[in-house]
Order: C-alpha cells, then sequence, then structure tokens
C-alpha cells in the first residue's frame, strides 16, 4: 500500500544496439529530431525566463504537433514533460537559494541546458521512450531484440 509521502520508483533501462544500417539510420534521425524539439522548447522558456515573462504553454503546443509527426507523439509528449521537470527542478533551486538554503555542493543555479556537446557544439544525440512503447523479445536462438 502506498503511503501518500511515497516516491515514485523511476527506472532507466540501457541498451547496447546492434542495429542494421537502415535502423541505425532511424535512430540517428529520431535522436536528433528529438534533440531539435528539447533544444527548441529550452530556447523558448530561456528567452521568456531571461525576459521574466515564462509560461509553461508557450510554443509547446505548436512544438508538439509539429514534433509528433516526426518522432511520434509519445516521444514528443515525453520530451515535453522531461523539460518541463527540468525547469521546476531549476525554479525549485532558485527559490531555496533565494532563502539560502541551498546545499553547500551546489554552487551555481542556472535553466536547463540544452542537448549539445559543449566542447564541439553538436547535438547530443538521445531520446526518451515512454515505457509502453517498446518491449524486448526474445528469437529462438536467445537473441534479445528491442521493438519500437
Amino acid at each position: 500500500m502506498r503511503t501518500a509521502n511515497a516516491k515514485k520508483i523511476r527506472r532507466t533501462n540501457v541498451f547496447k544496439l546492434h542495429p542494421s544500417k537502415e535502423q541505425e539510420k532511424e535512430l540517428f534521425k529520431m535522436c536528433e529530431m528529438s534533440a531539435v524539439l528539447w533544444n527548441k522548447i529550452n530556447y523558448i522558456r530561456r528567452q521568456a525566463f531571461f525576459k521574466d515573462r515564462f509560461s509553461w504553454e508557450e510554443g509547446v503546443k505548436e512544438l508538439y504537433n509539429e514534433f509528433k509527426q516526426i518522432i511520434g507523439s509519445a516521444a514528443a509528449q515525453q520530451i515535453i514533460r522531461k523539460n518541463d521537470f527540468a525547469w521546476r527542478s531549476f525554479f525549485k533551486l532558485k527559490k531555496l537559494q533565494s532563502k539560502n538554503k541551498l546545499s553547500k555542493h551546489i554552487k551555481k543555479v542556472s535553466p536547463p541546458r540544452y542537448w549539445k556537446d559543449r566542447e564541439t557544439g553538436k547535438r547530443k544525440l538521445m531520446t526518451i521512450i515512454r515505457r509502453d512503447c517498446y518491449r524486448i523479445e526474445k528469437s529462438s536462438k536467445g537473441r534479445k531484440y528491442l521493438v519500437f
């Protein structure tokens, strides 16, 4: 039985993939477009934050409608939710900072960053896949396959 104060347990699955050339091309495209979505929503929110007019809704519907066609509605929704979570965490830290209650190991509070490598300037290729949007199948030879 869960109590009102029970924390949700979150899990991350990490897979080592061996895709065909065609599958690899599709995975790179999905990860590239996921990073583009994250960076676009983050750009809108960063600009609004620095101009003191932050809004949770600004640009979200338009970007969701644009990217659901490219990466799928579930992936687009999850990336937007993850960005929401990052911004909520930032605002909580800012509130703690204003009350001088930040942990000693936190030296600087910054808005969520873009998905890019700071050294090369290239986008970080990653995505978020909702748990009900993939399955693992086992072949007769004992190999496991990730199916989206």
